[in-house]
């Protein structure tokens, strides 16, 4: 069988394949194909992790009413445990054992929750209940007292109080009293320490209080987030939650679930240490009930959405990958636009994707322009290829930190945006920028980064476009038929749409 055959049989494969695999999927399991066709979903993963002491174990864990009341919860990759659900007056914990365990530990609790749902964190009526004195003495005391006073001196309604006392604790210049106790409560508490301190200072002003915690609804936080503190206290009548963060401002159940109510701890462990808890946040796209059939069906076809949601956003950049990478292809074999390189464009576009464009690529231009200047001072020491490559990554890690510092001195947060662009990937640029500059002049060498920034850009265009950023993650599999466009594109050997201007002269004459 010749070369052309077998690509073509090759072709034909990955589109059966691919478009078999995505027809399965919308037909049989009921997931939307398109975008405008699918439902808005929150799902909350909580990953329990510690580690196991060799004796027999238990771990407990707090979970919202809302999950165990609506079915919206499930128990999910915790395989060899016991698994049940405790209520105790309305309070549910999930509850796992096991015999003998020994090494790091994970148990997963998943919550599905409808965008239209409650937050948990509405009012609850609730009988009176007395404040409990926190024991202040001495100069705690002291100090105690004379921010209590200044509270109550101007309200005594409870939701007041609040605001009053979560605002001095927040105070950059505070009093004498107000760091007397933070240097206190940081000593004793650690974590949490101020929202333990603005607890007891509720309970001293006769506001009964305790801490509560939620989870950030921020499709944008990559990764695992700890438990969200916040405050729940008595007005006389129901028990509020309010983030102390922001105690002007009542709680918004559109951007914070309120996992865990009544004061008691949201995670206990016995047989084992070390442990916490954390939360992974994902917005779902397509009903729970296909969610469940796809995480049953075949590996193939289940791929990343049978993972647990910790491992799933991971992958939420990654299959945009491929994506770009065709651009570049495209930009590159068909259109002959000439780039540094295939991976650079592509990393300079999923960086893009995080910070606005305009201000993305003046970095960039200001990294690359300045890293430049260096690399041409470093070639007059005559290094070898490795020791220059590793001077030019140190010399981009300075100027990184040096513009983050200066647009922090100038009033704009760049310092997080600025690490998104790949380092290695910059200076790499900028030792072959330096390197065709010597050798084909400098015109080439803007020509090529010029011809780099401009398929960043329109792969960047191409990976932020909803549908297909909404094919990728949940029909993985076209990029099957993704590759087998590669593959066609990789054999095409006639005339770049560029050279055919190039040419236009001869073909004239």
């Amino acid at each position: 069988m010749s070369d052309k055959w077998k690509l073509a049989v090759a072709v034909i494969v990955l589109l059966l394949v691919g478009s078999g695999v995505a027809t399965y999927k919308t037909l049989r399991l009921g997931i939307p194909f398109w975008r405008g066709e699918q439902v808005h979903d929150w799902q909350i993963e909580a990953r329990v992790s510690f580690i196991a002491t060799g004796r027999a174990l238990k771990a407990r864990l707090s979970l919202p009413a809302t999950a165990v009341e609506n079915h919206a919860g499930q128990e999910s990759g915790s395989l060899g445990y016991h698994y049940h659900i405790e209520n105790n007056l309305g309070e549910y914990t999930a509850l796992w054992s096991a015999a003998q365990r020994e090494g790091s530990q994970a148990l997963y609790y998943r919550l599905r929750i409808p965008e239209s749902t409650r937050s948990g964190g509405e009012p609850l009526p609730a009988a009176a209940v007395e404040a409990v004195n926190p024991g202040f003495t001495g100069q705690l005391l002291e100090a105690a007292t004379a921010m209590v006073t200044r509270a109550t001196s101007l309200t005594h309604d409870p939701d007041s109080l609040f605001v009053a006392l979560f605002k001095q604790i927040q105070g950059e210049a505070g009093a004498q009293e107000l760091v007397v106790l933070k240097r206190h409560y940081q000593k004793e508490h650690g974590e949490n320490a101020l929202i333990q301190m603005g607890i007891d200072l509720l309970q001293m002003a006769g506001v009964p209080a305790r801490i509560s915690f939620g989870v950030r609804l921020d499709e944008k936080e990559t990764g695992s987030q700890p438990p969200l503190p916040l405050v729940e206290y008595f007005d006389g009548a129901y028990w509020k939650v309010r983030d102390p963060a922001r105690p002007g401002s009542v709680l918004d159940g559109r951007a914070i679930f309120v996992w865990h109510r009544g004061g008691g701890p949201l995670l206990e462990v016995t047989g084992g240490e070390g442990s916490r808890v954390v939360f992974t946040v994902v917005r779902d796209r397509i009903p729970m009930a296909t969610l469940a059939d796809l995480r049953e069906s075949p590996l193939l076809v289940s791929t990343i959405l049978g993972l647990p949601l910790s491992e799933r956003a991971v992958f939420r950049y990654v299959v945009l990958i491929p994506l770009g990478a065709f651009v570049v292809v495209v930009m590159r074999n068909i259109l002959g636009v000439a780039t540094l390189g295939t991976f650079m464009p592509v990393l300079i576009a999923l960086a893009l994707l995080e910070i606005p464009l305009a201000r993305g690529l003046i970095m960039f231009s200001v990294l690359v322009a300045a890293g430049l200047w260096f690399r041409f001072l470093l070639s007059r020491l005559n290094l070898l290829v490795v020791p220059r490559v590793a001077a030019c990554v140190v010399i981009v890690t300075l100027l990184m930190m040096l513009l983050g510092v200066l647009g922090y001195r100038f009033g704009m947060s760049v310092g997080v945006q600025v690490t998104l662009f790949p380092m290695i990937i910059i200076a790499w640029t900028i030792e072959r920028m330096s390197l065709i500059w010597e050798e084909e002049g400098k015109r080439s060498a803007i020509i090529q980064v010029a011809g780099s920034l401009m398929v960043a850009v329109l792969a960047f265009m191409f990976m932020k476009i909803g549908q297909v950023q909404y094919w990728a993650f949940y029909f993985p599999e076209l990029l099957l038929v993704l590759l087998a466009g590669i593959l066609m594109i990789g054999r095409y050997t006639g005339y770049r749409l560029s050279e055919l201007f190039r040419f236009k002269t001869f073909a004239d004459s």
